[in-house]
């Protein structure tokens, strides 16, 4: 149980945060919210994410005390090393579409198709944590796995396994309420509907870049095993990433404050 194995974990939870599909269903449920429970558009992504991370840090307790046990064939892990490249790159090419024919354009994860419309449409803050557990026990096998599988080859104690499913989830949780809170930020500041879209709009060109660039590096890995990087290496760049997209948030709202002052002094 090492510093550098928190740190990990933490940095993959908050990479995590900003996985397309999570900005989809943020920023989806946070519009939908701002007119009849601001309150609960603000934080859309905390439910969300505490709901997500909450399985993640059950399943890496049970895969700590039970994994030794289990005995998948080499096929299955075979089939899940393709499929999040897969995924991603479909990700990338709904939103590139999207981006180039609609002209009202809302972030788009392949994992909201599947979910249920009763859900989709709930008022209720517990629909969102539902919605969360329901991300993380069926359709997620991304970051999770490799925390999973972090947990379980380090033969870690129950508690240590907590402690590490914990620091994930907490990265996950800053980011994704950093992700509504800005959204929020910016409706409730726009004098016009025209500021959301533009950011709206600017965090789909980051999706179809993350998409395409870490879904084709999956899958270029999988072709080429010698490319594959190491995971310090992985981790700094997962640090770089975050550093880059909290300076884009930065920007966004610098940009929104801006834009306010100037309509109100010309007013």
């Amino acid at each position: 149980m090492e510093f550098s194995g928190i740190l990990i974990m933490l940095m993959l939870g908050l990479r995590h945060g900003f996985d397309p599909d999570h900005i989809a269903i943020i920023d989806g449920v946070s519009v939908r919210y701002a007119t009849t429970k601001p309150w609960l558009a603000k934080w859309t992504g905390t439910f969300f994410a505490v709901g997500h991370g909450t399985v993640v840090t059950i399943i890496a307790v049970m895969i700590s005390r039970f994994s030794h046990s289990w005995n998948f064939p080499p096929a299955v892990w075979n089939v899940l090393d393709w499929m999040p490249g897969i995924l991603l790159i479909f990700v990338g090419f709904l939103n590139l579409r999207m981006l180039r024919t609609k002209e009202k354009y809302s972030p788009k994860g392949w994992k909201t198709f599947f979910l249920p419309d009763k859900l989709k449409k709930s008022s209720n803050p517990m629909a969102i944590v539902l919605t969360g557990v329901l991300f993380a026990m069926v359709f997620d096998t991304n970051t999770q796995a490799a925390a999973w599988a972090y947990t379980a080859t380090s033969q870690l104690s129950t508690t240590n396994a907590l402690l590490l499913g914990g620091f994930f989830s907490i990265g996950m949780i800053t980011t994704d309420t950093l992700d509504s809170t800005i959204l929020h930020t910016l409706m409730i500041r726009s004098v016009n509907n025209n500021t959301v879209l533009n950011y709206r709009r600017k965090l789909g060109w980051i999706i179809v870049y993350i998409s395409f660039i870490i879904g084709g590096y999956k899958i270029l890995s999988r072709l080429v095993p010698s490319i594959e990087l190491e995971e310090s290496i992985l981790t700094m760049i997962g640090i770089l990433f975050f550093v880059l997209m909290i300076g884009f948030y930065i920007f966004v709202l610098y940009a929104g404050s801006q834009r306010l002052n100037k309509n109100t002094h010309g007013n």
